[in-house]
């Protein structure tokens, strides 16, 4: 296999090579130091019906907005139209239970699984989620996933279910097209990791 040649007669990996060199620095001491990385901000909620402050994406700002569902409040937070991947994320609480630390995978699982048959997974594959142990912030509990459908549209989904010592349970789902949940990650250490109770 022959080198390709440049007009000039040089091979191209040696230009290329050449290119390297001059933008390398030659020590530490001369790579410009790197500007302080500015905090995004967040949009915070006090959710008095969930009893919840709730941390959502400000850059760009996602719609939110506390809808009933089934008698029951459920916070909702949506990126907006332009954002990739597009996500959605649901809050919800339940102020007057309080579960034993003991049980809590046992109603998490449980809870998971009730919440996958939203998302169109029939009773038998809902049994098949298998949720670990997990924990967002203050809250300590189970997270499932699963592919689901929204819409007729395949998505990623995570159902966590969790609360804090002494505190009321929560339940907490993010959804996202199929094969695209690892962008969420920072959306849901940012969001759920602050999450507190009011």
């Amino acid at each position: 296999m022959t080198a390709a040649l440049t007009p000039g007669g040089h091979s191209r990996r040696a230009l290329c090579m050449a290119a390297l060199a001059a933008w390398a620095p030659c020590s530490p001491a001369q790579a410009p130091a790197a500007p302080a990385r500015r905090l995004r901000e967040m949009q915070i909620f006090e959710v008095r019906e969930l009893g919840l402050a709730v941390w959502v994406e400000n850059q760009p700002p996602w719609e939110a907005r506390l809808i009933q569902d089934r008698g029951r409040p459920l916070f909702v937070a949506e990126s907006p139209n332009r954002h990739h991947p597009p996500m959605a994320m649901t809050f919800s609480s339940w102020p007057e239970q309080r579960v034993a630390p003991g049980e809590m995978l046992a109603v998490a699982t449980s809870a998971i699984r009730r919440a996958s048959e939203n998302f169109g997974l029939a009773p038998g594959q809902a049994r098949g989620i298998a949720a670990r142990a997990a924990s967002h912030g203050v809250l300590s509990g189970a997270e499932g996933r699963f592919a689901g459908r929204v819409d007729g549209v395949l998505m990623d989904v995570v159902v966590f279910v969790g609360q804090a010592p002494g505190r009321f349970p929560v339940a907490l789902s993010l959804y996202t097209i199929a094969g695209k949940m690892p962008h969420a990650s920072e959306v849901l250490r940012r969001s759920w990791g602050r999450l507190s109770y009011l």
